[in-house]
């Protein structure tokens, strides 16, 4: 008999008894305290104000925001740790597990500075890489423990943070483009003049942050008021300078597009800003020119700006990534299976860091590190963190395209740490197994009107599996 029809013709008619699940410790309090614990984890991590609180005061190390974090995140461990053991079996767990393993094997086998494919890869006493190394670990362990309390949150109420940040963060670069120099003095390390960066002093960290802040912005936000979230991101990534962003930006547009995440009637809005902006450019050149204090910037800028007309790679920027791609692929081939060791990359001779998360994971750990960072796409793919497969598979999308722009999602850029902790997880109502009914003589019935239930929402499909 058909399960389905049987239902919906009113064979069984009378209503059992609801299904019990796993819910969440410690009532409304506890609830509560978790989304404003989560909420301000957002902001903290997301607005770089860590590395932006030591860049004001050298006395604001980053490591006490990351303590007082751990602090408040550790009564929600502890109320949930029944579902702890379920959790470290997740796939992100795993996946940090072993990138944990791999990184105290190789600061156990640590030694002098040496010279790897020709690259000097550190000081004679590697202090400064085991520093790197165990600031690396330290960063795993705060995700895993900030993805836990994800995974046992039985509601979302904390993206209301993301969506606040969505029109903050945008709003703050904007702002540091038309006044530089309000959020930090010109000469900060790591400030490029003419690039807006607000909070993140590096304005490729900044453009990234924004997309996936957008993301998760989605997930808290009508679909009417997608389209205006979009445009302001999209504005203030293109006062960053950073091709990367813009570009990921331009190329997340069809996708949430064709998935449904930004509705159909909006999409020939954002595409008309998209065009204005782009024709813009012209007229763009001759402000650049024309305003003062940004002599030494403007060469630079406008050579961001010509790539999208000649896709001409001839800036400094571009010729100093040929180079330190060619290096990263060197110390590859030396040790392809296991790498030159964590944060090799970090002291090596060359000016920069490899600018490609592949790559450095490639020279690092080897092909260890190649599978990791193609494990971390199927994670992500798998994942059900948002309840639109659009928003999903926009996140895989970025992941997968800026991997090959940055080289710090393990590192200074924490924000992508927690993106992959968060996104990876699954929503409640598919984390949460099922209890068992008590065996009954009314078996059918209760199997028909479990699958009645659960098949409308697509939940039926998790629960079969």
């Amino acid at each position: 008999m058909n399960m389905r029809a049987s239902v919906a013709a009113g064979m069984y008619s009378w209503e059992p008894r609801p299904l019990p699940r796993y819910e969440p410790a410690g009532g409304r309090i506890a609830a509560c305290y978790r989304a404003c614990v989560l909420a301000l984890a957002v902001v903290v991590l997301y607005a770089n104000l860590p590395i932006y609180g030591y860049v004001l005061d050298p006395r604001l190390l980053p490591k006490f925001a990351f303590a007082a974090l751990c602090l408040l995140l550790a009564p929600l461990v502890l109320l949930e740790r029944r579902m702890l053991a379920a959790y470290l079996l997740s796939p992100f767990a795993l996946w940090s597990g072993l990138l944990l393993l791999v990184n105290l094997a190789h600061l156990a086998g640590l030694a002098d500075g040496s010279s790897v494919a020709g690259s000097w890869l550190a000081d004679a006493s590697m202090e400064a890489r085991r520093a790197a190394i165990l600031t690396r670990v330290q960063y795993i362990l705060f995700v895993c423990a900030l993805g836990f309390v994800v995974h046992a949150a039985a509601v979302t109420s904390w993206l209301r943070a993301a969506v606040l940040l969505a029109l903050l963060l945008p709003g703050a670069v904007l702002l540091d483009f038309l006044a530089p120099g309000l959020f930090y003095p010109l000469d900060t390390n790591g400030a490029v003049l003419g690039r807006a960066a607000a909070m993140f002093i590096n304005p490729n960290m900044a453009g990234e942050a924004i997309l996936l802040i957008l993301l998760l912005a989605f997930a808290a936000t009508p679909a009417r008021w997608r389209a205006v979230l979009c445009m302001l991101a999209g504005g203030a990534v293109l006062c960053t300078f950073s091709r990367a962003a813009i570009l990921g930006w331009a190329l997340l547009i069809p996708i949430l597009a064709v998935t449904g995440v930004l509705p159909r009637r909006s999409l020939p809005l954002v595409v008309l800003v998209l065009g204005l902006a782009m024709a813009g450019l012209g007229a763009f050149e001759g402000y650049l020119n024309a305003r003062s204090g940004f002599d030494d910037a403007s060469e630079n800028i406008l050579a961001r700006l010509d790539f999208f007309s000649s896709f001409s790679l001839s800036d400094d920027s571009a010729e100093e990534r040929t180079d330190v791609l060619v290096a990263s692929w060197e110390l590859f081939r030396h040790s392809p299976v296991f790498g030159a060791g964590a944060g090799a990359t970090q002291f090596w001779s060359h000016r920069g860091g490899t600018h490609n998360q592949l790559l450095l994971l490639a020279a690092e750990y080897g092909l260890f590190g190649v599978g990791l960072w193609a494990w971390m796409a199927v994670i992500l793919w798998r994942g059900r963190f948002f309840s639109e497969r659009g928003l999903q598979v926009a996140m895989v999308f970025l992941y997968l395209f800026m991997s090959l722009f940055t080289h710090a999602m393990l590192d200074g850029s924490t924000f992508w740490l927690a993106s992959f902790a968060i996104v990876s997880v699954r929503t409640q109502a598919l984390a949460r197994p099922l209890a068992p009914p008590r065996a009954t003589a009314a078996g059918p019935v209760q199997l028909a009107w479990t699958y009645a239930r659960l098949a409308p929402h697509g939940y039926w499909r998790g629960v079969v599996r």
